[in-house]
């Protein structure tokens, strides 16, 4: 049979007071502190005696299919912007270039138009057009 015994307050520190502090909290205890310092994963692999089997196996079994979904995602994410990027290139960068090419020509049709004018009016004409706008009376 277990016999309790109530010990009193005054009994423990007198307890504490006999045994010398300086023992217990030594200077060569700070130095192997250094040494013993662990590190994330020694933590999380010392929860294993912590957590039970089933739970780290749904753990781990979630964050496989986490994973396993990212890297899906990436993959598609990825071919879809292939896709678009070269589909735009085939079809935009011809209409583009066309589009160039038909405002070179109309701008070429203009200066045609402009040369084919001035050479149909009479000497007198280009002069007074080539000096600007003169004011009635002038």
């Amino acid at each position: 049979m277990v016999k309790l015994e109530e010990v009193s307050i005054d009994h423990v520190e007198e307890e504490y007071t006999d045994t010398d502090a300086s023992s217990v909290y030594s200077s060569d205890d700070d130095e192997d502190d250094v040494d013993n310092i662990e590190s994330f994963l020694d933590r999380v692999w010392a929860l294993q005696d912590v957590i039970p089997a089933k739970t780290r196996k749904s753990i781990s079994e979630k964050c496989s299919s986490l994973y396993g979904w990212g890297k899906t995602s990436a993959n598609f994410l990825g071919n879809s912007a292939w896709v678009l990027t070269t589909s735009a290139l085939l079809l935009v960068l011809p209409l583009m270039i066309e589009i160039e090419h038909e405002q070179g020509l109309v701008e070429f049709e203009k200066m045609q138009q402009q040369s084919n004018q001035m050479l149909s009016q009479p000497a007198g004409q280009q002069k007074k057009q080539a000096s600007g706008i003169v004011p009635p009376g002038f």
